[in-house]
């Protein structure tokens, strides 16, 4: 019987030739990545009810990501504590300091097309921009790590097809929201996204990785980007041998289909208090800002630091705007400075900081009552960044470049129909 790239996921993960949607069944996650914020309270649970071991320590990521230089006494003493837990346990991968866990999972070579991966952190769903199938939890995620395996509702697919080129200016993130102003909660429950179309084939996977991750925020289980051949090559070059095309059936049932024309996208932006709240960005051009921000898991790559610098370059920050920078990774970081993107950057005015989730996390540059902020991270609740009386709007590198220029929400295309 025909299954969806999901359910053939599920359905090797669980030891089945066929699971359907809806279906309860026990998989085996390939890969479990925890954070530096959760992992000692995972552990003392564990511990509390007499689990002293892992059943599979080898496929435990651990990474200190979020409080990156740790800038708290609470946090100094977390992050020691998950040194201390990360070696006792023997856990297979431990990363300090190296950049945001799910852009590092896939630099590290640890991820292929076909995986399923769980992680207690809300964007886990970033690695479906490789082919797997990647779903985030939260204190459940303590069952595999103690048994190998957790339960699982086989979820539907909503089938998002993207055709067209994409017009100067708008980019992956405008993929996304675009996706999202027509996905509502009811049609995201227990759903996967998947992306599909000439469009999404000729993005890399950085980009595919920004849209997997952002699908969360509508309600959706995750997002997942099918592989091809483009993403067998990437994979190869980060050291993945062994990765294989996966697709699911071509007459597998989906709940719904959406169709975007890329070629007719302006870029987006997200509205507090929701990242689902989305607007053209020429309905938002009078938003004064006091901050902007280029960074986090949905952005931060080496191409979205290289855009915003071609457009900063030569020009100077709007004077009452504070711009923050932070590379993904430690390895994006090197090779921004190495290639003069940082310089470019600073010059220009920004601030430039390690790789660190902080300011998604709300513990770096906070917000004070009354500022606004528009940045590429993932959420724009209230409170998120600081005051719950501060402004969040969420946008792509290149808004956000363009927008820390003139010192409100602005359309970038103003800037490259210049150039």
């Amino acid at each position: 019987m025909a299954m969806s790239l999901v359910q053939k996921i599920l359905a090797r993960a669980s030891g089945k030739s066929f699971v359907e949607e809806g279906e309860i069944i026990w998989a085996k996650p390939d890969l479990i990545t925890v954070p530096e914020v959760s992992f000692p309270a995972y552990v003392k649970r564990l511990k509390d009810i007499g689990v002293e071991a892992f059943a599979h320590p080898e496929r435990i990521v651990v990474a200190i990501d979020h409080e990156v230089p740790v800038h708290s006494t609470a946090g100094a003493d977390r992050n020691r504590l998950t040194r201390q837990l990360a070696a006792s346990t023997q856990v297979g991968y431990f990363y300090d300091g190296l950049g945001i866990t799910h852009p590092l999972v896939v630099e590290q070579g640890l991820v292929w097309p076909g995986m399923f991966v769980v992680g207690a952190d809300t964007h886990t769903s970033a690695i479906g921009g490789t082919g797997a199938l990647a779903i985030p939890f939260g204190m459940e995620i303590t069952m595999p790590m103690a048994r190998g395996d957790i339960w699982i509702r086989v979820p539907g697919t909503v089938r998002v097809r993207v055709d067209g080129t994409m017009p100067t200016g708008v980019g992956a993130r405008d993929i996304v929201l675009a996706a999202l102003r027509q996905i509502d909660e009811e049609t995201a429950s227990y759903s996967v996204i998947e992306y599909t179309g000439n469009t999404m084939a000729a993005l890399s996977i950085p980009e595919r990785m920004t849209i997997a991750g952002l699908s969360i925020d509508c309600g959706a289980e995750t997002g997942i980007v099918p592989a091809d051949s483009k993403t067998i090559r990437a994979l190869q070059a980060l050291g993945v041998n062994d990765a294989v095309v996966l697709a699911g059936d071509d007459d597998a049932p989906v709940r719904k289909e959406i169709y975007i024309d890329a070629a007719t996208l302006a870029p987006q932006v997200c509205v507090p208090p929701s990242p689902t709240h989305v607007r053209d960005v020429t309905e938002l051009e009078s938003v004064r800002i006091d901050h902007a921000y280029i960074g986090s898991c949905a952005s931060g790559t080496l191409a979205e630091l290289q855009a915003a610098a071609r457009l900063l370059e030569g020009r100077r920050v709007h004077p009452d705007v504070q711009l923050l920078v932070i590379p993904a990774t430690r390895k994006i970081h090197e090779q921004a400075m190495q290639d003069g993107t940082l310089n470019t950057l600073m010059r220009a005015g920004a601030q430039v900081s390690p790789s660190t989730c902080g300011p998604c996390f709300g513990g770096l540059a906070q917000l004070s009552a009354g500022e606004t902020r528009i940045s590429t991270s993932t959420r724009n609740d209230r409170g998120r960044m600081g005051s719950v009386d501060a402004n969040i709007y969420l946008a792509s590198a290149l808004t956000v470049a363009a927008s820390a220029l003139t010192g409100h929400i602005t359309d970038v295309r103003r800037f490259l129909c210049q150039e």
